[in-house]
């Protein structure tokens, strides 16, 4: 007896009959219901860390004046070098959906909405799996494995909305595919039309959705001259007629204009494509970067991918060419590739069709040895329990709830609004979203820049360079003339910058530091007086100086007591302090103190797992602490 064709069966027979397989027991009703339970309660595990996200702040901003002020924004307030402008803020949607949740729930809502949002893709990615023919319990292990992949991205961004998008159209196309002669499936496609509305509205990435439709449009009409040549249509098999797939995609692009901005909203992809993609600025940003493939060893990215292709090719030798499989495959893995801010949508993209090939590879290589249905429940489940496991292991992404506050400028901001600090300020564009939330409407603590690099092309361009070019600095400071500047600590590689500030003593004044975020006033101007009453004489925010610094202090106990009195002013200004007692340990190490260097250690270890260093020095401070008591 031949295998029956499973829906969503490709375009050509296969090459060769496959070879009858005893089916193994079904699993019972209870053993469904375990493994079900167990994928969406690890789906849940590996979105649940704690937020670090400085975007957040931005959206939750925008989100709260849409409600309060009934309206979205058309001008620039949102940054003080082209405030007034016309603005066209992305996202507008999301941000308005996104605000209510964490109006009633703090940070509770914003975790219930990436755990929503996780369900509900899953949800509608096995059912698209199902149509598109996976009928096994395997396919929940390659779902949670392309979450896996996605919880990069689950963060309560924009991506979090565009995947239950994603997913919900996946799984209509998926049904009309299977099934599309049914009746009344054949209507679905215009469900399509909103789903495309919503996501242009929520994110610059709509059109992806358009290209998700016109694949399967395209590949459908494909299938459809393949069966007329080949005689082979009939009522059983999947509608023929793409043309109301095409009907629906003209008005998934008719739609997509009924937003608050018309054209230019959904110009943005192709202004980034074309233009901004090339300017230096965009080129700094991680996510825009190739894959790191150091970083995605951990949920197995190289496996998953080689695995992705191969299981491809096993279906079409067995049931045939499934076209619109190859053209997911062609057209955004390469996209993923090459920018890895797309590849959590390459996971949900092809979850599906993925799930469904590795179900029944895993099936037919395991059936014969896992009949018993207790034995591959077991099975399934130890798989799925250990394929997160080196992912949670990731210090970045550790199993956690709340917000990771030393990754922004909290005490920073404390400090400025404590001290009235106000005027032209300049900060690293990641890090205006969270003046935002603190500060705005107040036009004289507005951020430079905002998470989408908001400002003129020319300030765009100076500030790319601005990290590692001290003539950069200069000249953008000659034309802006900053009060204050708040830049991210040099642990997130811009080394450049504070040691510039910290080098010109004349001009800038060190008046608050800590993990997140340093702070500098301006010794010549309307904050003189508090730049230079507040400032630190000897702690640096950069780098460079403190081996001067530490040698001065090793040199003349007086300045080793001054060094001391700051490092304690510091460690008293913020909880977020593991560099400052880093530096107030190599301090007391000099001085030979080695309790009080041992604790700094350990709090520095508390505050920074992975700073380097901390165990030869525990080492030192134990060893000569019991050589002391012997």
């Amino acid at each position: 007896m031949s295998e029956a064709k499973p829906r969503g069966a490709a375009a050509f027979p296969p090459r060769r009959a496959p070879r009858a397989v005893r089916p193994a027991e079904p699993l019972s009703a209870a053993a469904w219901a375990l493994l079900v339970l167990l994928a969406a309660a690890l789906a849940v595990l590996v979105t649940t860390f704690r937020i670090y996200d400085p975007d957040l702040w931005l959206h939750l901003r925008v989100g709260r004046t849409i409600w309060e002020t009934h309206a979205v924004p058309h001008t620039q307030v949102w940054v003080w070098p082209t405030y007034g402008q016309p603005d066209v803020p992305p996202s507008w949607l999301f941000r308005a959906l996104l605000w209510p949740f964490y109006e009633l729930g703090g940070v509770h809502g914003l975790f219930a909405w990436r755990w929503l949002t996780t369900l509900v893709t899953c949800a509608f990615l096995w059912a698209a799996a199902r149509e598109s023919g996976a009928k096994g319990p395997w396919a929940l292990v390659a779902i949670l494995w392309c979450v896996l992949l996605y919880r990069y991205r689950s963060q309560a961004r924009p991506e979090t909305l565009v995947v239950v998008l994603m997913a919900a159209q996946l799984w209509l196309l998926e049904r009309r595919r299977a099934r599309g002669a049914a009746a009344g499936v054949r209507a679905g496609a215009w469900a399509l039309v909103p789903i495309a509305w919503v996501w242009a509205n929520a994110h610059i990435s709509y059109y992806l959705g358009l290209t998700l439709t016109g694949v399967y449009a395209v590949t459908a009409t494909i299938a459809a001259r393949v069966r007329g040549a080949r005689g082979t249509r009939g009522a059983d098999t999947p509608d023929p007629r793409p043309t109301g797939l095409w009907l629906a995609l003209a008005a998934c692009v008719a739609v997509s204009f009924v937003n608050p901005f018309g054209w230019p909203l959904l110009a943005q992809p192709f202004d980034y494509f074309f233009v901004w993609r090339h300017e230096p600025i965009y080129q700094t940003i991680g996510e825009l970067q190739p894959v790191d493939w150091e970083v995605y060893a951990k949920v197995f990215l190289p496996l998953w991918l080689a695995l992705l292709g191969a299981l491809a090719v096993w279906r079409w030798r067995r049931h045939g060419m499934d076209w619109a499989q190859l053209a997911l495959l062609v057209v955004f893995v390469p996209q993923a590739l090459l920018t890895q801010r797309f590849l959590g949508y390459l996971a949900v993209l092809v979850a599906p069709v993925f799930a469904r090939d590795f179900d029944g590879a895993m099936d037919a290589l395991t059936g014969r040895f896992l009949r018993a249905p207790w034995l591959r429940t077991l099975t399934i489940a130890a798989v799925m329990l250990a394929l997160p496991l080196p992912s949670l292991r990731d210090p970045a992404l550790a199993p956690g709830y709340g917000f990771r506050w030393e990754f922004f400028p909290v005490r920073a901001c404390d400090w400025m609004a404590e001290h009235g600090v106000r005027g032209r300020g300049f900060n690293a564009f990641d890090q205006g979203g969270y003046l935002l939330w603190r500060f705005w409407p107040e036009r004289d603590r507005l951020p430079f820049m905002d998470i989408h690099q908001s400002g003129t092309k020319q300030d765009r361009y100076t500030v790319a360079y601005v990290p590692q070019d001290s003539a950069a600095w200069r000249t953008l400071d000659a034309q802006r003339r900053f009060d204050w500047v708040l830049w991210p600590h040099p642990k997130d590689a811009r080394l450049g910058l504070p040691d510039f500030l910290d080098a010109d003593t004349t001009t800038w004044a060190l008046v608050f530091t800590d993990d997140a975020s340093a702070l500098w006033l301006r010794r010549d101007g309307a904050l003189s007086a508090l730049a230079n009453a507040q400032r630190y004489r000897w702690l640096p925010a950069g780098t460079r100086r403190l081996n001067d610094v530490g040698a001065a202090a090793f040199a003349d106990t007086v300045v080793r007591a001054e060094v001391r009195a700051e490092l304690e002013r510091a460690l008293a200004a913020s909880p977020y302090t593991g560099y400052a007692h880093s530096m107030a340990a190599n301090l007391e190490l000099g001085a030979g103190r080695w309790a009080e260097a041992l604790a700094h250690v350990q709090a520095a270890r508390a505050a920074v797992p992975w700073m380097e260093g901390l165990d030869q020095r525990e080492r030192i401070a134990r060893d000569s602490l019991g050589a002391a008591a012997r």
